[in-house]
């Protein structure tokens, strides 16, 4: 039995190893041994496969944006507008100017500039200033109206003040006269304004040895020009030395007002100042003398002067007197300034050579004679660039506090607006006086405010 047995497990291994399949399919009946079952592995779960991103959609590739320059095309960020700007053309823009610029086509009209907050000052601003009042002039169709009459103006004289001196005779010189002198008859009644004067003036001063352009000049200058324009007429003609003209261009400069005193300290008539003929005219234009008469004067100016005094002793302020002067001594001094003075301050420092009281110091005759600290403050007020016209004339007789105070005498009226006088300039207003008691009295009203006061 037990033989029988392993031939039958024996033939059964062998038909399994002939056909494996057949044995799997039918597993032989037999009960297995008992050897432990071997544990499965374990299940692996499929990792879900990530979902493929989806391609990014090709974008169309952009240029990185060109700086911007003047001389290119400029986009603004409004549909279908762009503005050529060149750098000829540059014009400084302000807020309202923008929708101006915007409109395709369209150039600034002269009612447009005039229209601006500061047109002139644009045109100062402008990199290339003389080109600016050029595209300005060119928008002005025809006669001028005041106002660019007055723009054009302002802005050529203001762009000759800087280079009169410096670029005398040069080609921006010449450009900007040959701009404003085309344009000359557009004006208007401006021609006789302040700013066609000032141009004019700054003009003769600018243009150089140039006769065909000052003659040009000359036939522009109104018939009641200044005594600053004729000066400088005078003046352009000694440059070209053309003395028949320049002659007859100082006689009419000092009718109108001008001093022989400006033209001996100009350098441009340095070559004629030796000049016979012109030494005839400076002469007989000079300031004109006083008679001397001191005596009915010595009175009222004593008691003016003791009045005066008296307060200062009431309220305690302090006066500096110095010994009277002969009036040999007065009148060598006005000799050696060169000035003639009023009898009544001549009796004055025939009672007391100078006085000095609070801040006010009265000037004495050294100081007329010699350059003394208070004759060089006196001069420099007087013969300042931007005194007035006339004051040049006037004869300094007290420094009265602030350096612009001054007591004056004016022998011709110019700046007093009539007869020769007494005015006292405090800062920018003008005191006029009949004569010094007049002044020494309101010189006591205003002691006794101050120590008063205090």
């Amino acid at each position: 039995m037990v033989a029988a047995k392993k031939k039958k497990e024996k033939r059964a291994a062998a038909s399994a190893k002939s056909s494996p399949s057949k044995a799997k399919a039918a597993p032989s009946k037999t009960k297995p041994t008992s050897t432990p079952a071997a544990k499965a592995p374990p299940k692996r779960i499929p990792k879900p496969k990530p979902k493929p991103k989806p391609k990014p959609k090709p974008v169309a590739a952009t240029r990185a944006p060109k700086r911007r320059s003047p001389a290119k095309i400029t986009q603004i960020e409004k549909p279908n507008l762009a503005v050529v700007v060149t750098q000829a053309d540059v014009i400084p823009l302000v807020i309202g100017d923008l929708a101006l610029s915007l409109t395709p086509g369209r150039r600034k009209s002269a009612k447009d500039w005039s229209a601006r907050s500061s047109p002139v000052v644009e045109i100062l601003d402008d990199p290339h200033p003389i080109a600016a009042l050029r595209r300005f002039l060119e928008s002005v169709k025809g006669p001028a109206t005041d106002q660019q009459a007055e723009i054009a103006l302002g802005s050529a004289q203001l762009l000759l003040l800087p280079i009169a001196r410096e670029s005398r005779g040069g080609a921006e010189v010449k450009e900007l006269l040959d701009l404003v002198l085309h344009r000359w008859s557009d004006f208007g009644d401006r021609q006789l304004g302040f700013h066609a004067q000032e141009f004019l003036r700054n003009a003769f001063t600018a243009v150089g040895v140039d006769r065909d352009r000052i003659a040009q000049l000359h036939a522009a200058v109104p018939e009641a020009a200044s005594a600053e324009l004729l000066f400088e007429i005078a003046c352009a003609y000694a440059v070209t030395r053309d003395k028949v003209a320049m002659l007859g261009a100082v006689e009419a400069a000092l009718a109108a007002g001008a001093t022989p005193a400006q033209f001996r300290r100009e350098p441009d008539f340095a070559p004629y100042i030796t000049d016979p003929d012109v030494a005839v005219l400076l002469a007989r234009a000079d300031l004109p003398q006083i008679p001397v008469d001191v005596e009915p004067y010595r009175t009222t100016v004593r008691v003016a002067l003791d009045s005066l005094l008296v307060v200062l002793e009431e309220l305690g302020g302090q006066v500096e007197l110095r010994p009277p002067a002969r009036l040999d001594t007065i009148l060598d001094a006005e000799r050696a300034a060169k000035v003639s003075l009023p009898n009544d301050y001549r009796a004055f420092l025939s009672i007391t050579h100078g006085m000095r009281l609070l801040d006010r110091e009265f000037l004495a005759t050294a100081d007329y004679r010699d350059p003394t600290s208070l004759a060089q403050r006196a001069h420099h007020f007087v013969h300042a660039e931007y005194a007035s016209g006339g004051l040049s004339d006037c004869v300094p007789l007290a420094s009265w506090g602030q350096p612009e105070d001054w007591l004056l005498y004016d022998p011709r009226g110019r700046v007093r607006g009539g007869a020769p006088g007494y005015l006292a300039t405090r800062g920018k207003d003008q005191i006029i006086f009949d004569g010094l008691v007049a002044a020494l009295v309101w010189l006591e009203a205003l002691t006794r405010d101050i120590l008063g006061t205090n």
